[in-house]
């Protein structure tokens, strides 16, 4: 065909160089290739092997005695997340020069020393003669960890003896990911005589986040005997109640799944706070103070008290005039933050009108930075928590592109995120990831008041 200039085949991908991306795409699209799939999964069976209850199992937080999940007054209530894409804007890609034992690649990576050793190991050359020069990333988010595709560039300038550009399609994209994996939970609770917590217990399921990671050795989850990124946000942060615990169930599923920004801290929010949500309304408790009344002054106690007493001073309870707030709050790498939101419902969608965010990552060194960084979280909770999954239909993964594949648009996005700082700790501390953890909840919270129906699954519909 018009600019081919050689097909190559390896022994898990086949690759066409030409003089030009059109001339490569038409050439790829004439292969005839037969790929062995050993079975052709559908999202049912996914579902599935994907409980609680199933998988290995590992208690990451216990506290007092085990809640009876028939016993009388314990209340159960379960939550679930979707697959999930990254979706980032520049599809993954890279340029590659490999010539005379060396070897140069162009590409965006969040792991630049991964990526070199990755490429000397299949290039079986010494690592000082892999050059890896980054760019921007054109939006990492976890998707910038899995680099394998530029040592598929290097094979290919390799072959052709030629500097190679080498870029994913949007649907290659998508089908490649390395996916935000599905999750199970089950809350548990039971209330005392007074209102309060006696017991609240997390159990939940997740695919791999950390382990089978190329960025994370094994040996430390083997240690660990728990997927640490599956963990985040998933121990009860509540520690006055008399009895609490956290267990995690890990299996691996039939596709790639890994790091996507926050890792569990989302989904894991989501139905801790939500449940915790809830049982405050079974108590005839104000959400603030139920919360606060759970919380003690030990290690980041204060400090995440703090956030969420700040944060009620801006919460209201009950409907006025169609909209309803909630609150939500967490704490992530010693980051606490606590969420209010104001929602209403038009048609049969949740509209968010407004966003505050009480903050605490100690010292903002760069507060313009910080608040940035927290109205991305936002935004991308929100789009996580409201519009995105991905589905599996005849052992496929779709949607491949975007429309489909839904996300929150300009239209979608509140009219005011209003970030308020709180230094509470001596020295700076991760302000990346921690403001993903409440919003999901803190929408549900507000859509609980507003309809009286508590939303489970995310992405949260009304339908």
């Amino acid at each position: 065909m018009p600019g081919v200039v050689k097909v190559v085949k390896m022994e898990d991908w086949v690759g066409v160089v030409a003089t030009s991306f059109p001339e490569a795409l038409a050439a790829k699209d004439k292969l005839t290739i037969e790929w062995d799939i050993p079975k052709v999964w559908t999202e049912e069976e996914i579902k599935e092997i994907l409980q609680v209850g199933k998988g290995d199992e590992m208690i990451t937080q216990k506290s007092g005695k085990a809640l009876e999940p028939d016993a009388e007054g314990v209340v159960s209530i379960e939550f679930s997340s979707p697959l999930g894409a990254h979706a980032q804007i520049e599809p993954n890609g890279a340029v590659a020069d490999v010539k005379d034992g060396k070897a140069t690649i162009i590409m965006s990576t969040q792991v630049v020393g991964l990526t070199q050793k990755q490429l000397a190991k299949a290039l079986d050359m010494p690592v000082e003669n892999v050059n890896i020069i980054p760019t921007y990333l054109g939006g990492g988010f976890g998707r910038r960890l899995d680099t394998r595709h530029a040592i598929e560039a290097a094979q290919l300038s390799l072959a052709v003896g030629k500097p190679v550009k080498y870029f994913f399609t949007r649907k290659e994209e998508f089908q490649h990911d390395q996916f935000r994996p599905p999750t199970h939970h089950i809350m548990r609770g039971k209330l005392n005589a007074d209102g309060l917590l006696e017991g609240l217990e997390h159990h939940y399921a997740s695919g791999d986040v950390v382990i089978n990671a190329p960025l994370f050795p094994s040996i430390l989850n083997k240690v660990m005997g728990t997927d640490l990124g599956a963990m985040r946000g998933g121990n009860i942060m509540y520690d006055k109640v008399p009895s609490h615990r956290a267990v995690q169930w890990h299996t691996s599923l039939p596709f790639g799944t890994s790091s996507w920004r926050s890792l569990g801290l989302l989904a894991n929010t989501f139905a801790i706070e939500s449940f915790v949500d809830e049982m405050a309304i079974k108590a005839g408790k104000d959400p603030v103070a139920f919360r606060l009344a759970h919380i003690s002054d030990e290690d980041n106690g204060k400090r995440l008290k703090a956030v969420i007493q700040k944060a009620g001073e801006f919460y209201k309870d009950g409907v006025n005039n169609g909209r309803a707030m909630g609150i939500a709050a967490s704490i992530d790498a010693g980051s606490p933050c606590a969420q209010v939101v104001e929602v209403s419902i038009e048609g049969n969608e949740i509209k968010v009108h407004k966003v505050t965010c009480v903050f605490d990552c100690g010292i903002a060194v760069n507060p313009d930075q910080v608040r940035a960084q927290v109205e991305g979280c936002v935004i991308m909770g929100m789009s996580a928590a409201m519009y995105e999954r991905m589905s599996i239909i005849d052992g496929q993964l779709y949607p491949t592109i975007y429309g489909p594949y839904q996300m929150a648009l300009m239209r979608h996005a509140p009219k005011e995120i209003e970030v308020i700082l709180i230094e509470g700790a001596d020295q700076p501390l991760p302000v990346g990831e921690p403001p993903l953890g409440p919003i999901g909840a803190a929408i549900g919270n507000a859509v609980r008041r507003l309809t009286s129906k508590r939303l489970t699954d995310l992405p949260m519909r009304l339908v």
